[in-house]
C-alpha cells in the first residue's frame, strides 16, 4: 500500500514561515535576521545561502503569504455558483467564515505597507502589486454581479478596493483589541452593504 508523506520543509521554507510570523507580529524593522533564524531553528548560514538580505526574504515572505491566502480563498464553495449575484455574495460570506484562520494574527501586507512605504521602495512596489492582484481577482467576481443588477456606481474596481480596505482595517482593529471577532464583523458589514447594493435581502 502506497503512502503519501508530507514533504519535509527546507531551511528556506522554515525561514519564510518564521519571517511571516515575526514581521506580521512585530514589523519589519524590529525583526532581525538573528531572531528569524532562531525562530526557524536553522543556522545563520542557511539564511544567507537562501537569501541575499532581509529585504530579499521579506519579498519572498510576501509572495508566500499572498499565494497561501489565495489558495484558501479560491477553494471556497462560491466557485460552484453559476449565478453571478449569488457567487459574489457567497464569496464575501466565505471570506467572513475564513477571516479568523486567514488574518487572526494580522495581515503581512498591511503590517509592512505602512512601515516600509517611504524607506524601502522595492518592498512598497511589491506590496502595491500584490494589492492590485487581489483587486483584479475581486473585480472578476463583482463586475458580473453589478452588471446583472444594472448597478453602475460604485464600479467593480471601487468595490474591490473597498473590500481590501475592510480586510486590512478589520485585521488592525482585531489586533488592537486582541479579539478576532472584529475580523468577521467587518466582513459581515461589507456583506450587508453588498446585499443592499445588489437589491438582495439582508441575512437574518
Amino acid at each position: 500500500m502506497e503512502t503519501t508523506e508530507t514533504p519535509k520543509k527546507t531551511a528556506r521554507d522554515k525561514v519564510i514561515v518564521a519571517a511571516r510570523m515575526l514581521m506580521t507580529g512585530q514589523g519589519y524593522s524590529a525583526t532581525t535576521v538573528d531572531t528569524i533564524v532562531r525562530e526557524a531553528g536553522v543556522a545563520k548560514g542557511s539564511f544567507y545561502h537562501a537569501f541575499e538580505s532581509k529585504q530579499d526574504l521579506a519579498l519572498a515572505a510576501l509572495e508566500d503569504f499572498a499565494i497561501q491566502a489565495w489558495s484558501v480563498v479560491s477553494s471556497g464553495p462560491y466557485r460552484q455558483e453559476s449565478d453571478a449575484v449569488r457567487r459574489a455574495l457567497a464569496f464575501v460570506d466565505f471570506l467572513e467564515e475564513s477571516a479568523e484562520s486567514l488574518w487572526a494574527q494580522g495581515s503581512l501586507l498591511g503590517s509592512l505597507a505602512v512601515e516600509v512605504a517611504d524607506k524601502h521602495p522595492e518592498l512598497r512596489q511589491r506590496i502595491s502589486n500584490l494589492f492590485s492582484r487581489y483587486e483584479d481577482k475581486f473585480v472578476r467576481l463583482f463586475a458580473p454581479a453589478l452588471e446583472a443588477r444594472g448597478v453602475q456606481q460604485p464600479a467593480a474596481r471601487e468595490l474591490a478596493v473597498h473590500l481590501l480596505a475592510v480586510i486590512e482595517g478589520s485585521a488592525i482593529t482585531a489586533r488592537s483589541h486582541g479579539e478576532a471577532r472584529y475580523l468577521r464583523a467587518g466582513l459581515a458589514h461589507f456583506g450587508l452593504y453588498l446585499r443592499l447594493l445588489l437589491g438582495e435581502t439582508p441575512r437574518v
